[in-house]
């Protein structure tokens, strides 16, 4: 908490599949990273957008599953505040991305989450991890944006085997609106975090 409380931009917190949510609510529940609540799925409202976080965390698993329950609550939370942007974040991507070995530890259930984002065009972004480099796909109406890891990158092995860890820097997503008007796109850029081989 100590390192999170002085950073300057809006922070949310998404359950990976190698967290524990009630960890994560035990650290971070009713404080603005898990958006004031004590709950790992929930909705922040920013004046300009809307982000809705989702826990795609199986117990025991390193693949993900929103379930029925969860896919539900999105729609009615989507439903809300029409035409202004939305960010869908979860850890697991919900689409394969072309490497075996991790689409092998993907989102059960895409399709249903693909089924809500199609009917809310105001999804501007699904956001999610887990594959540790970035990737971007068409989704549903929108686009699938994988941000690349802090920490290592996984290799871009595209048949079977473990894909190890080549020298690719850290790095985050920044998505930006460009000038803002109504109707402007919004545009993801991918920012490093240091040079191949440095260390981190």
């Amino acid at each position: 908490m100590l390192v999170l409380n002085p950073f300057p931009l809006p922070l949310h917190l998404v359950t990976g599949n190698h967290d524990a949510p009630e960890a994560l609510v035990g650290g971070f529940g009713g404080t603005r990273f898990l958006g004031g609540g004590r709950l790992t799925s929930y909705v922040v409202e920013h004046p300009a957008f809307t982000v809705v976080v989702l826990d795609s965390w199986v117990p025991g698993s390193p693949g993900g599953r929103l379930g029925s329950g969860q896919v539900a609550w999105l729609g009615r939370a989507l439903a809300e505040r029409p035409g202004v942007p939305a960010f869908v974040c979860l850890h697991h991507p919900p689409v394969p991305v072309g490497i075996p070995f991790l689409d092998a530890m993907g989102l059960a259930d895409g399709p249903a989450l693909a089924e809500v984002v199609a009917a809310h065009p105001r999804v501007v972004r699904v956001l999610a991890g887990h594959v540790h480099r970035p990737v971007t796909a068409p989704f549903a109406g929108s686009t699938v944006a994988v941000a690349p890891s802090t920490y290592r990158q996984s290799g871009l092995v595209l048949r079977e085997g473990v894909p190890g860890y080549p020298d690719e820097p850290p790095g985050f997503l920044l998505h930006v609106r460009p000038g803002a008007p109504a109707g402007a796109a919004w545009v993801t850029h991918t920012v490093p975090t240091s040079a191949p081989g440095v260390s981190r």
